[in-house]
């Protein structure tokens, strides 16, 4: 009598298999939840957790052979899309820091630079501020609940054994990586317009005063003029900000073509 209970049938088993590859790659390769401070028990447990969720949301699974190299190869072409799911959300994360870095090398803040705890990485003063905020953004709109129901619609869109490179929708990559340069480019462009203008300003007082050293006396009013444009323009950049990541988390769905 136990045993007919607890009788786990192979198609379900490795239904759960295939779900469980594509969910652990997608997680391990996202920002924040892929974190390296986070413990990688907890990855584990997040991804077997939302495979348990995943699996009684499937129709009747179709047979699925049980030869070792058949199956492998299906897992790893789900690894494959669960990495370009994981890595396309990390990529949003990536247009902010490149919006920072473009300020920070401008205004002179590169620098000095710090150990991020997300990443490992060593990332400047205002790279580190950039992820912080669009972290805190990131709970506020509730992005990890649409990052959850992106890796989750995958499974509507690709059921699992269907996983190949063919279903990555390339002519949607393009649009995507356009989108998230011009996002980078809107967050950076009051300060590093403001910085521009501040160039303009030194290059013109060299020019009247050759005595001065320009480049010695121009980088404290450069760093002045970045913290001045970056405080005056963040209730506009926390706004934008706000949009970008709720548009380009949803957009991240048309990765994988039906």
């Amino acid at each position: 009598m136990l045993t007919q209970i607890f009788s786990v049938s192979p198609e379900w088993s490795a239904h759960f298999l295939l779900i469980l590859a594509r969910l652990t790659a997608a997680v391990v390769a996202s920002p924040l939840f892929g974190a390296r401070s986070v413990p990688v028990q907890a990855k584990i447990g997040f991804a077997v957790l939302l495979s348990l969720v995943v699996l009684p949301l499937q129709a009747r699974p179709e047979a699925i052979s049980t030869n070792l190299i058949v199956l492998a190869s299906l897992a790893g072409s789900e690894v494959l899309v669960g990495l370009v799911i994981g890595l396309a959300i990390s990529l949003v994360f990536q247009a902010v820091e490149m919006a920072a870095s473009i300020v920070s090398v401008q205004a002179g803040f590169g620098i000095a630079a710090v150990i991020d705890p997300l990443s490992g990485m060593q990332t400047g003063m205002l790279e580190q501020f950039y992820r912080l905020l669009v972290t805190l953004l990131f709970f506020a709109i509730n992005g990890h609940y649409l990052v959850v129901r992106s890796l989750l619609h995958t499974f509507e869109v690709v059921p699992p054994g269907h996983a190949d490179l063919s279903v990555i929708a390339g002519g949607q990559v393009v649009p995507f990586f356009t989108s998230l340069f011009s996002a980078a480019v809107q967050i950076a462009l009051p300060a590093f317009g403001a910085l521009i203008l501040a160039d303009v300003a030194l290059a013109l007082v060299g020019r009247s005063v050759p005595q001065l050293n320009v480049l010695v006396a121009g980088f404290p009013v450069k760093i002045g003029v970045g913290l001045l444009a970056l405080s005056a323009s963040m209730p506009l950049v926390v706004a934008f900000l706000g949009a970008f990541l709720g548009r380009a988390l949803v957009d991240v769905n048309g990765f994988l073509a039906p």
